[in-house]
């Protein structure tokens, strides 16, 4: 039987690796359970081709996270390949996008984040919360619940539309 959980797939910068890290720590009982099949190109297989598997993943993703900061924008790559594919599957097929802002930058100035309802809450970067005093931990719960709820929606969404 097909899996009904939610493909995910994350966009970031590599300079951003550290954040990508925590956000698939604080995903991963809901990846266990099978709520969500979170996709990132670090489960890439050596001698696999890179940009075939990258292409697979969006095109079978039914949500994408974008973790956004100055090196996410001024990536050619991302820029390029991942996110005109990405909108196009949004405005077809209603695929869900979620901008995580990582570290402040002017994301509110691209016509692509603009307009998206951006995690965490009005868009305040997820560097800005305290480590120390459990913030960040915080809201990295708070994204992760968001997440989830976004998951399970498109699970139902998937249900619905096997059974017609």
């Amino acid at each position: 039987m097909k899996s009904m959980a939610p493909k995910i797939f994350i966009s970031y910068s590599h300079q951003d690796e550290t954040f990508k890290d925590a956000l698939v720590k604080m995903l991963a009982g809901l990846q266990r359970r099978g709520v969500i099949d979170a996709w990132q190109d670090r489960r890439i297989q050596p001698g696999e081709e890179w940009f075939k598997a990258i292409k697979q993943a969006f095109n079978e993703c039914d949500m994408a996270l974008l973790l956004v900061s100055a090196d996410f924008i001024a990536s050619r790559f991302i820029n390029d390949e991942e996110l005109p594919d990405l909108l196009k599957r949004r405005e077809k097929e209603g695929m869900i996008i979620i901008p995580i802002i990582v570290r402040d930058c002017l994301w509110q100035s691209e016509p692509v984040l603009k307009d998206l309802q951006a995690l965490p809450t009005d868009g305040k970067a997820v560097i800005k919360f305290s480590e120390a005093t459990g913030e960040r931990d915080q809201v990295w719960t708070e994204i992760a619940q968001a997440i989830e709820k976004r998951a399970r929606e498109k699970a139902s969404q998937k249900q619905r539309s096997d059974k017609l």
